[in-house]
Parts: C-alpha cells; sequence; structure tokens
C-alpha cells in the first residue's frame, strides 16, 4: 500500500508553507522555527514530496517551496536517508514530470538531479534511461520535463556520464545521438536545450562526443539563424566551445563562420551581440589560432569599437551623474574584499566599468574577473567588446592601428558624449598593445584627456582618468623632450583635482588612476610629495567608505615609490595624525582593517626610523588583536554555534 500523508499533519505543513512569503519577520522566525521541529519527523521528505507532486490545487508557490524545502533535506541528510525513501522520491518525482506548472516541473527536476548527483549516477541505472524515453512523449510538458532533468544532471555530473554503467555501456554514447535529434525541434524551448546540453560536452572535451563532432558541427550551424533569441545565444555559446576545443572543426570554414560572428556581434539583441562577441575574446586567447584573425582585422576592429558604446540599458543600471560624495556608501555598495597585497590593479579594472584590466599575474587575473563581472552592472557587450580589443591589441601590436585610428579619430570627435566615452575607451583598451605605435599620437591624445577630466558627464571623466593611467608610463619615460615637465605634471595635477570630484564613481577611477600612475613614476614622485599629500590628506574628509579602500592603497603605493624621501618633518606631520586617527577609530573586525593594515606597513618601511615615534602605539593593538582572534578561536572551537573570526587578520 502506498503511502498516505497524515491528514491534520499535512494540514499544519500547508498553513506553515502559505505564511513563508509574509513580510513579518516574528512569523517567519516562528514559521522557520516549527518548519524546523517538522523536519524531525521520520516522514517529513514523504510530506513534502507529497505536496510538491499531488497537491495541484494549491497554489504553485507552496508546492515549490515544499520542493526546495524537500531538495535542501536530501542535501542535508542525504547519507542518512535509507535507499527506498530516496528511490520513492525518485520515481514520483519523475511521474510528476508532466505536470502543467513549469516552475513546479523545474522544481522536481531539481529534486531528481540532486538524488543522483548525490548518489552518483552508476548507482541510479534506471534513471537516465526512463528520462530518455521521457523525450519521445506526445506530451510537450513532458518531453520539457524531462530535458530539465537530463540538463541538470549533465551539468552536474558531467565526468560521470564518461563512465560506463554496470551493463557496460556509457551514458553519453547513447544520449548525444539522441540530444541532437532535438536540435532542429519544433519548439524553441527543447531545441535550446539540445544545443546548451550537448554544448557541455564539447567545453569539456568529452572522449563520447568526439566522433559526434562533424554531426554537431553540421546541426549546429543549422539553426545558425534560428528565430528565437535564446537558440540564437545557445548557439553563439557552442561556437565560442569549439574554438576553445575543437577549433580545427571550425577552421575549414573560418571565413563563413567570422562573417557570421561579425554579423551576429552586431545583433539588435544586446545579449545575443554579446555571446557572439565572446567568440573574439576566446579567438584571441588561443595563441596557434589569433594569426589566422589577421585578414579580417578590418572588419572586426570597428565592429568592436561600435559595441563599445552604452547601450540605454547599460545607463539605466547607472546613477552616473549624481554629485553623491556625501552620500554615505549603503552595505550594497561596500562589497567584501579578499586580502591582496596591492589593490589599486583591481580597482583600476573595476573604476573603468568596462571589462578591461591590465594583464599581470595568473592570481591577479582570476581575483580581478570575480570584481568585474558584477561591478556596476552585469558583464555586457560594451564590457566583451573593450576586453576583446584589448586582447587583440595584445595579440597584433600596432598591426591593428589602422584600423582603430579611423574609427578613433571619428569617436572622439563626436559630439554625442556616449560615442566619445566609447572612444576614451578604446584608447585606453589598446594602451598595452600598441604602445610604440601610440607613442607620436600620444602628444596631442594626453592633454584632451586631462581635459575630458572636467567633461560634464561623470562616465567621460572617469573613464578619462582610467584611459590617461594607461599612458602613464608614456608621460614620464616618453621619447619626447621634458617630458615629465610638459606631459607627467598635467597629468599628476589633473588627477589630483579629479581625485576631490563631486561623484564617487570619478573619486575612485581617478584615485586608481593616481595609484598606477605614481606605481609607474616610482623615486620620480619625490619631487611632488607636498601636493600629493595635500590631496590626500583632504581624501580621507571627503570619500565614503568604499572609497576609502582605495585611497588606503593610494598612500601605501605613494610610500612604497618614494621610500625615504617621504621621511621629512612636514610630511610625516601632514600624513600620520590622519592615518593616526582612523588606526584609533577603526574597530578590529572593520573590513577597512586589511587595507589600513597594508597602508601602515607601506609607511613604516618608508618612514624608517622616523616611524619610531608610532610604532609602539601600532604594536601593542597589533598584539592585541592577535590575543582577541585566538581566544575567539578557542571559543568557537568549542561552540560550533559561534562565528570564527578572520584569523588572517
Amino acid at each position: 500500500m502506498e503511502w498516505q500523508p497524515e491528514p491534520e499533519s499535512l494540514q499544519q505543513l500547508i498553513q506553515l508553507l502559505n505564511s513563508t512569503n509574509m513580510a513579518d519577520n516574528a512569523v517567519q522566525q516562528q514559521n522557520n522555527q516549527r518548519l524546523e521541529q517538522l523536519s524531525q519527523v521520520p516522514d517529513f521528505i514523504n510530506y513534502l514530496l507529497y505536496v510538491l507532486v499531488f497537491m495541484k490545487d494549491e497554489s504553485s508557490l507552496v508546492r515549490t517551496v515544499a520542493g526546495l524545502l524537500l531538495k535542501n533535506k536530501v542535501k542535508q541528510d542525504f547519507e542518512q536517508i535509507p535507499r527506498s525513501v530516496l528511490e520513492y522520491v525518485v520515481r514520483k518525482s519523475i511521474d510528476g514530470i508532466g505536470d502543467p506548472v513549469t516552475m513546479v516541473r523545474h522544481t522536481l527536476g531539481t529534486v531528481v538531479a540532486t538524488v543522483v548527483a548525490l548518489g552518483k549516477v552508476g548507482n541510479w541505472p534506471d534513471v537516465l534511461p526512463r528520462l530518455l524515453q521521457l523525450l519521445d512523449s506526445s506530451e510537450y510538458v513532458v518531453v520539457e520535463g524531462g530535458w530539465d532533468i537530463l540538463h541538470k544532471i549533465c551539468e552536474e555530473c558531467d565526468q560521470e556520464l564518461e563512465e560506463p554503467l554496470p551493463d557496460g555501456t556509457r551514458p553519453l554514447n547513447v544520449m548525444i545521438p539522441k540530444f541532437l535529434t532535438f536540435f532542429g525541434a519544433e519548439s524553441p524551448v527543447l531545441r535550446e536545450y539540445a544545443i546548451s546540453t550537448t554544448t557541455l560536452f564539447v567545453t569539456q572535451r568529452s572522449e563520447s562526443m568526439q566522433p559526434m563532432m562533424d554531426t554537431f558541427v553540421v546541426e549546429l550551424f543549422k539553426r545558425a539563424n534560428d528565430d528565437n533569441a535564446e537558440v540564437l545565444k545557445a548557439v553563439c555559446k557552442a561556437v565560442v566551445a569549439l574554438v576553445e576545443s575543437r577549433p580545427d572543426k571550425l577552421m575549414p570554414e573560418l571565413e563563413n563562420v567570422v562573417n557570421y560572428m561579425i554579423h551576429t556581434t552586431q545583433h539588435s539583441d544586446p545579449d545575443i551581440a554579446m555571446e557572439a562577441c565572446e567568440f573574439w575574446l576566446s579567438f584571441c586567447e588561443q595563441e596557434e589560432l589569433v594569426e589566422s584573425l589577421k585578414p579580417f582585422l578590418n572588419r572586426v576592429v570597428p565592429t568592436l569599437m561600435r559595441g563599445m558604446v552604452y547601450s540605454d540599458e547599460d545607463l539605466l543600471m547607472l546613477d552616473h551623474d549624481d554629485n553623491d560624495a556625501v552620500v554615505p556608501d549603503s552595505d550594497q555598495d561596500i562589497r567584501p574584499r579578499h586580502h591582496r597585497a596591492r589593490t589599486h590593479d583591481q580597482h583600476q579594472a573595476e573604476s573603468n566599468s568596462d571589462g578591461v584590466s591590465d594583464n599581470g599575474d595568473d592570481e591577479s587575473d582570476d581575483e580581478s574577473d570575480d570584481d568585474v563581472d558584477d561591478y556596476y552592472a552585469e558583464w555586457s557587450l560594451r564590457k566583451c567588446s573593450a576586453a576583446s580589443l584589448d586582447v587583440m591589441s595584445t595579440a597584433f601590436g600596432d598591426q591593428i592601428l589602422e584600423f582603430v585610428l579611423p574609427v578613433l579619430k571619428e569617436e572622439l570627435a563626436s559630439d554625442d558624449w556616449r560615442v566619445k566615452e566609447a572612444g576614451i575607451l578604446a584608447l585606453g583598451a589598446i594602451a598595452d598593445g600598441c604602445m610604440a605605435g601610440m607613442g607620436p599620437h600620444m602628444p596631442s591624445l594626453l592633454p584632451y584627456l586631462i581635459q575630458w577630466f572636467k567633461h560634464e558627464k561623470a562616465l567621460v571623466r572617469s573613464i578619462a582618468c582610467w584611459s590617461a593611467s594607461r599612458y602613464g608610463k608614456w608621460a614620464i619615460y616618453g621619447a619626447e623632450p621634458n617630458t615629465m615637465k610638459v606631459y607627467f605634471e598635467p597629468l599628476l595635477a589633473g588627477l589630483l583635482e579629479a581625485m576631490m570630484d563631486n561623484n564617487k564613481r570619478v573619486q575612485e577611477a581617478a584615485c586608481s588612476a593616481f595609484a598606477t600612475v605614481e606605481e609607474d613614476a616610482g623615486p620620480y614622485m619625490a619631487p611632488y610629495i607636498q601636493p600629493v599629500l595635500e590631496t590626500l590628506v583632504r581624501a580621507f574628509g571627503l570619500y565614503q567608505r568604499k572609497n576609502l579602500i582605495i585611497l588606503y592603497d593610494a598612500v601605501g603605493t605613494l610610500a612604497e615609490a618614494v621610500g625615504a624621501e617621504l621621511n621629512q618633518p612636514q610630511y610625516v606631520q601632514m600624513l600620520m595624525p590622519t592615518i593616526l586617527e582612523r588606526w584609533k577609530n577603526l574597530q578590529t573586525y572593520d573590513q577597512h582593517m586589511f587595507p589600513l593594515f597594508e597602508c601602515l606597513s607601506a609607511i613604516a618601511l618608508g618612514l624608517g626610523a622616523g616611524f619610531t615615534p608610532y610604532a609602539q602605539t601600532i604594536y601593542e593593538r597589533s598584539v592585541q588583536i592577535v590575543g582577541e582572534t585566538l581566544h575567539l578561536c578557542q571559543q568557537a572551537a568549542q561552540d560550533p554555534s559561534l562565528d570564527a573570526p578572520n584569523k588572517d587578520l
């Protein structure tokens, strides 16, 4: 006899699930406590499954919440749940996969995929054949539900699917041919599932995928002009996957592929265009391929430069012209940051808000990737275009200038501030790769960049700071006579003034740019310590919490650049009272403590013996922090309910 719920207990659970979306915190807390109590009931999993699968008169929200609680319960207690219960969960979830409510179907898929992933594919040999059978159903909802589960299992268990099942068959040898038949499915949802799921195994360089690769490419390009946006995005992602894992399958038709990707990079849907733009970024990162792109640069480069213009959607996400310097940062503005030795490269990548970062070591690149991706706006066509041009300039060097300069001249002269801003971004993007070729143009361009530090649009001011800093070395060491006087000093003065801008975004960009320039200048910064310190100290009184992190870095970088030159009484008297006030008032576990420690370390090294009057105060608190941290670590080890302190500090 099949399990049946006890009506009173079921009703209690339904009431709790119905109240989960109430805004009252007290009610939520009570619900959580009651759900925690109910979760100890042996049949709690069955109750949740019953609500999810069978109670179709309840709202989709209630059923979905029950399913998510079920998934979490399975993840939490998987090893303790009897096999018979898990089998019941999987069987009933697959039985219910034809539910008419999409959200419920996908929750059922999540439950099944969670059990299979935790239990390993080989221990659930009946699941995959049954799911593949669902794909042959005449009911769309059943097929869609089956695809949802298969896609999730393929994401979670891609490596396991290469391994033989107990009967000796490799799951992918059966699955991939089946998937390929859906590339031409009538439903765009099913086409997208088929392409995106199969692409997972292209990306993973699956052994089972290799014999099917030619068929995959043929079927993929049949969808190149699909009329559905999601399918087109899946096609673009698949082409990028081929570039990265099997470029040999594209090279015989490279001209056609390039023409297609140029066309799609200009698609009216910015999301499709962005996915297509990834092709150029990936292609140029493949050293063995990049030269083959050379015949197409005359068309690719202008396409990328046009893609750098802010879209209306981009601007909607940016409060870009506010005089917000006096507005305190919200918690959302101040993201936790990982400790690193120097931070201005990180902020440089962030403050330009375009996805272009200075090339550095792998660790720096990995860390900056996370920061760039969710700063100001998500990864966008603009950012991807800029990053692609950056990589392309590194790969081809000055060879791309014949295609960049005509567009650059047109954009920088534009009356449309968005077009001008895109030109400034492009100018900065090519700096590393084309520094030699840009040298003759910089005497006329750098003064314009400095002039744009005062542009009426904050986004132009901020990108001009970033772009100018990318040419800082030219301003210091350029071939022009009297370079420091003619170019570096106006650049430095312009950045110092921009650091006091009334817009926080411009402050951040200017301070990051200044940190880059002072590091490039090194000991050449010594004659300018006085005006620099005056600006830095003033900035401590203006900046909100987020930008203070960059300011600490700028101070530390100055100390590293000028070394013992900082140990002059007038400089020490200007700087140390402000720093010590911050040190004194900062709470131990404030996120500013790391950058302040780094700043103090650099100052101590620079001042040498001049740091002696401040050493005892800082030493004593440092010892106190170590003692407090060790004590809290001991407490946390004894009481798991306590959060362990940050031992890095």
